[in-house]
């Protein structure tokens, strides 16, 4: 198997933003490994917020090649737990590094049973969740002129923690009948959020708060549940398998992304963990072109939310793939993860 890894800068169509900053330029590295003739495509979009940063990625990617072909991996594309596991072993410091690998492993591995990823967890005639649109902006007059766009979405994430945000809310819930979730990244305390949730959830009834709190503030989380009504989701608290169970009676759901757990094993890990806690799950991502939404897209007939927009958001996505318009992620036979390169 050869590794190749390449840069992709994507422009966002609207700056986006979060409690912790703006963005308008994102860098993602996207993973080429051919094995046989066959391609297989997987992406990287890292976040400082996790540890994690381009070069990170770039490393991980450029020297999978090795470690790979040095391991009991070999040259088996099928061999994809042992590769999972070598990755996370080799390559800690950068989880979207690793995923970007084992996703190009995926889609070799599908493209050469000539079977479609979700066809080969065995998910096939199960439709995924609507996808939301999320909107981040901090200027509320940038989306009024996108109002016919947000129109078309039967669910919109709204980020929260900062700028006009009741203005925005006020926007949305009088021009769309979309169903409205929030998105806070940690930019609330206790007191706010119990304030404003309880606001909130009369004026635009709001499906779910996600990571209202910091993420370490697990008696926060146990007032909210105890004291409030709303329904309450994790983000940022929850990377791995292992974080999943501490969560159980803290919040209501768990929001998984590929590119913080290092890959589709480990989503998947997650994904059962939250079961076994009780825990509702979301599959969400970052900004991403369609091969990490694509990816993510194969195992979202396994969970109750999706938030995957991110290839919705970029105005240059390098690849065709699986796209939400509308909200409806549509799976296909197409092997792999179903991506090709616009060339």
């Amino acid at each position: 198997m050869r590794v190749k890894c390449r840069l992709e800068k994507l422009t966002l169509e609207i700056p986006f933003t979060i409690t912790r900053g703006t963005t308008a330029v994102k860098q993602v590295l996207i993973a080429e490994i051919d094995h046989g003739g066959v391609t297989g495509y997987g992406e990287a979009s890292p976040s400082a917020y996790y540890g994690d940063s381009i070069d990170a990625a770039a490393r991980t990617i450029e020297e999978s090649e090795a470690a790979l072909s040095g391991s009991e991996v070999g040259e088996d594309p099928f061999a994809l737990s042992a590769a999972s596991r070598l990755l996370k072993a080799r390559f800690p410091e950068s989880p979207s590094g690793r995923a970007a690998v084992e996703t190009a492993l995926y889609d070799v591995a599908g493209k050469t049973a000539g079977l479609p990823l979700h066809k080969m967890l065995g998910l096939a005639g199960i439709d995924p969740p609507e996808t939301s649109y999320t909107v981040g902006v901090e200027d509320v007059d940038l989306i009024r002129g996108q109002l016919d766009r947000l129109r078309s979405y039967p669910i919109l994430k709204v980020k929260l923690g900062f700028g006009r945000e009741g203005e925005l809310l006020d926007l949305l819930r009088g021009e769309t009948d979309a169903v409205l979730r929030a998105d806070v990244n940690e930019g609330w305390d206790v007191e706010t959020a119990l304030e404003k949730m309880a606001r909130y959830d009369e004026a635009y009834s709001i499906e779910f708060y996600e990571q209202p709190l910091p993420r370490t503030d697990t008696e926060g989380y146990r007032r909210l549940m105890a004291e409030s009504g709303s329904t309450i989701m994790v983000d940022e608290s929850v990377a791995s398998s292992a974080d999943v169970f501490g969560w159980a009676g803290l919040a209501h759901a768990v929001n998984l992304k590929l590119m913080k757990s290092g890959g589709i094993r480990e989503t998947l890990a997650m994904i059962a963990a939250a079961r076994a806690a009780g825990l509702k799950v979301m599959l969400g991502c970052m900004v991403e072109t369609s091969v990490g939404i694509s990816a993510a897209a194969q195992i979202a007939p396994l969970v109750d939310f999706c938030d995957l927009d991110g290839n919705l958001l970029i105005a240059d996505d390098p690849f065709e793939g699986i796209r939400g318009q509308g909200g409806v992620l549509r799976l296909t036979d197409a092997p792999g993860i179903g991506v090709r390169p616009i060339s």
